[in-house]
């Protein structure tokens, strides 16, 4: 583990997500603090939000597609330094120009930086740890869990305490990370799916390690499971907000949902490992739909013992799930990582904008306690999964498992 964690490339992947995902998890306390100036309605929240994360899932799978072909030397530190640079801008403009078109433009453009970074990361975290590629893709999962869980926090306290132009500083802060990125990715040349250097390996022999049953079941829990933990992070500053909670406050909120997440991720791997994903996925999931279902009912501080359940167990599973849909799934490394990501976050982006819009009819807190039943639906869903022994079985050389 020490001498992973000398290892120049998987650091600035490491670096690179927690620096990228600090920003990603920023916007719905920046957007909350906007509506106000700007009058948005949950509606025009949602479809920033739920837009910003279609996007960035919809380019994942073509962006990891390109990191196999080129390398990621240039694409890596540029990605992350594209959406936080694009990010900063939109404020700018919103500010200036009380322009909710025009903030939503640069504000989308900014979620290219996160689709074309994330199938590369994942890429490098399991190489560069080698016979050790699942603890690589858990660390890699923490560092941009850690990320999301600061970036509310920050975000919150920044707002209130310096005002916009703090966020601007913020951003010229990230520099010194992105430049080690430079260095250390400086070598990171693409190179040909393992599909393409064994002639033998024919398309015929893919076919038959594809388990469409499974993958369908696996399809509709990851929607599921991504409509409401995606959905509901993305309106937690909103929610609190209405509660009359300050931009610290809902920001910190935030921040320990997403931080719960990491830890409880981690937890669950090892968990897994151990007794089985789809017993601990069940589990998880199960009882995490109770505690989301009292959270919307809770405005005092009894409201952060909750969202420490809800964020940890209903985030517990994300690697968990990635590694079984990579397990299901043949292709290149970053396309795989890309095509299983995209669709994860491309569903929770529909929610975004989904919860934003039958919130103006029925209330947010009604919407984010409904929420909670699909949660539990994809529990249940989790005991028809193949066993995990089922899913360790041998590959064909070149399927990434």
């Amino acid at each position: 583990m020490k001498l992973l964690f000398r290892n120049r490339l998987f650091l600035a992947v490491l670096l690179g997500h927690f620096v990228l995902d600090i920003f990603n998890s920023s916007g719905p306390v920046v957007v909350t603090f906007l509506s106000v100036p700007m009058a948005l309605s949950a509606a025009q929240i949602g479809l920033t939000l739920g837009t910003y994360q279609l996007t960035s899932a919809l380019a994942q799978p073509l962006f990891g597609w390109l990191a196999d072909k080129i390398g990621s030397r240039w694409l890596g530190p540029g990605s992350v330094a594209w959406t936080i640079g694009f990010l900063t801008l939109s404020i700018y403009v919103a500010l200036q120009t009380n322009d909710f078109v025009l903030f939503m433009v640069f504000y989308i453009i900014a979620s290219f930086g996160s689709s074309a970074f994330h199938p590369l990361g994942i890429k490098h975290a399991a190489h560069e740890a080698a016979n050790r590629a699942a603890m690589g893709t858990a660390i890699f999962f923490l560092f941009g869990q850690s990320g999301l869980a600061t970036g509310p926090i920050l975000a919150g306290f920044i707002l209130e305490n310096v005002g916009p132009i703090g966020i601007y500083l913020w951003a010229l802060a990230t520099i010194p990370p992105l430049i080690f990125m430079l260095y250390a990715m400086r070598h990171a040349y693409g190179e040909l799916p393992l599909l393409h250097q064994d002639p033998s390996f024919s398309a015929d022999h893919v076919k038959k390690t594809i388990r469409w049953g499974a993958i369908i079941l696996l399809a509709v829990l990851v929607g599921l499971r991504s409509w409401t933990v995606i959905g509901t992070v993305s309106f937690l500053p909103k929610m609190f907000q209405d509660m009359g909670w300050s931009p610290t406050a809902y920001g910190s909120i935030t921040g320990t949902y997403w931080m719960s997440s990491a830890i409880f991720g981690v937890l669950a791997g090892h968990w897994a490992d151990r007794l089985g994903r789809r017993q601990i996925v069940f589990v998880t999931l199960g009882i995490g739909s109770i505690s989301l279902y009292f959270l919307p009912l809770n405005s005092g501080w009894f409201a952060f013992p909750l969202a420490i359940m809800s964020g940890g167990l209903l985030g517990a599973s994300h690697s968990i799930l990635v590694v079984m849909a990579q397990s299901l799934l043949p292709g290149g490394d970053a396309f795989a990582s890309g095509v299983t990501l995209g669709y994860l976050f491309g569903v929770g982006a529909i929610a975004a904008w989904g919860i934003g819009t039958l919130a103006d009819v029925w209330g947010l807190n009604l919407v984010i306690q409904a929420s909670s039943g699909l949660t539990l639906t994809a529990a249940l869903l989790a005991l028809f999964l193949p066993a995990t022994r089922d899913i360790l079985q041998p590959q064909a050389e070149g399927v990434l498992a």
